[in-house]
């Protein structure tokens, strides 16, 4: 019996397998696999799995419970293994490869897929090879003890099914793989840029003095668990270190993370407002996100000015201003008192990963031609 470490790598390989049907045809007919005792389905054990030549299992039951395109379609090679995933998790793993189309029997209609049956009670999918075209994908779906959960198929794509209760009655459908916990201790330490080790306590940062990474110093102040992401934004270059009591190689580290970039302030040309025919401003309108910030200049950026309750006020901050509703609430009167230089500029200030301006329409008063 194989064990594995991560889930993948029980897809990378059929050498552990036992061939139940090499290369003969199985078009409408059933074989019958040895199952498992740790295995439930809609309160069945499942003693055998029954395979179908058009691309379906009943588990524990001869029944199409399980269909995974199913269609008159053309079984070849049948395989059959139990393993086990980190000396832990033990799986029943059947791999079904043939055509899905009855009769035509080509690259187009190629259908491969594992069905792995765990005794956590979950159920995973993955295909390796499925027909090019939708018209020759059948049915797919699930039927539990109180409804189908149908599902989409796709070349390299992992389907799960998530138990809901003991016995096999009720499961939730997922595209993820489960999540399964290595069954040894594991620790995880953080790193700052400088090479200094932190560990979690109370939900937040904790420097320790020791330099040198031992395994002892992994069970003596790592954590188990890693820690929610904003707990980690106080370092500067962090690392995620992990340590685990086992001989089996680390598993793979998946980490989502998004950047959020400082305020940006971004100027203007200066605008000419000196020909004769311009008499002033009569409103300004902005396509910006709601947290865009406005400030103009009258003299060529020396100062900075919003209209704030009513009056004009200088700005002594880059990132300081008005927002979209403020300087598209400036009346014709307001913008008279400061539009006499014959020029504006207009300084905006972009906040988060969404800010964003497209364009500042200025209106003018013009003289009747």
């Amino acid at each position: 019996m194989a064990d594995y470490v991560m889930l993948e790598d029980i897809f990378e390989t059929t050498e552990n397998m036992t061939v139940l049907r090499d290369n003969r045809l199985n078009d409408d007919g059933t074989d019958t696999v040895t199952g498992v005792d740790w295995f439930r389905f809609r309160e069945t054990t499942a003693a055998s799995f029954y395979v179908s030549g058009n691309s379906w299992i009943g588990i524990g039951q001869n029944s199409e419970q399980l269909k995974i395109s199913r269609r008159d379609a053309d079984l070849y090679t049948l395989k059959r293994e139990e393993g086990t995933l980190l000396e832990h998790y033990k799986f029943l793993r059947i791999r079904w490869e043939g055509y899905s189309a009855h009769g035509n029997n080509n690259a187009s209609t190629r259908l491969i897929w594992d069905a792995l049956f765990f005794d956590t009670r979950d159920i995973v999918l993955y295909f390796v090879e499925v027909p090019a075209s939708s018209s020759s994908i059948g049915e797919c779906g699930l039927y539990t003890k109180s409804k189908n959960i149908p599902f989409q198929i796709a070349k390299g794509k992992t389907v799960t099914f998530l138990h809901q209760d003991d016995v096999g009655n009720e499961y939730e459908l997922s595209d993820d793989p489960p999540v399964f916990l290595d069954p040894y201790n594991r620790r995880y330490l953080f790193k700052d840029g400088e090479g200094m080790l932190y560990t979690i306590t109370d939900d937040a940062l904790t420097p320790l003095e020791e330099t040198e990474l031992t395994a002892e110093l992994f069970e003596m102040y790592g954590v188990p668990d890693l820690p929610d992401g904003n707990v980690l934004l106080g370092l500067k270059n962090p690392s995620v270190l992990y340590w685990h009591d086992s001989h089996n190689r680390f598993p793979d580290m998946k980490i989502s993370y998004k950047g959020v970039p400082k305020p940006q302030v971004i100027y203007s040309e200066d605008i000419d407002m000196s020909d004769a025919s311009i008499l002033g401003i009569e409103k300004v309108t902005c396509d910006c996100d709601e947290k865009c910030l406005f400030a103009v200049s009258f003299d060529r950026g020396k100062t900075w000015l919003g209209y704030v309750n009513n009056k004009w006020v200088k700005f002594t901050e880059e990132s300081s201003g008005m927002s979209r509703a403020a300087i598209e609430a400036v009346s014709s009167d307001a913008w008279a008192e400061k539009a006499t230089t014959g020029t504006i500029k207009y300084r905006f200030v972009l906040s988060g990963a969404d800010g964003f301006i497209t364009n500042v329409i200025t209106d003018f008063l013009n003289t009747e031609e």
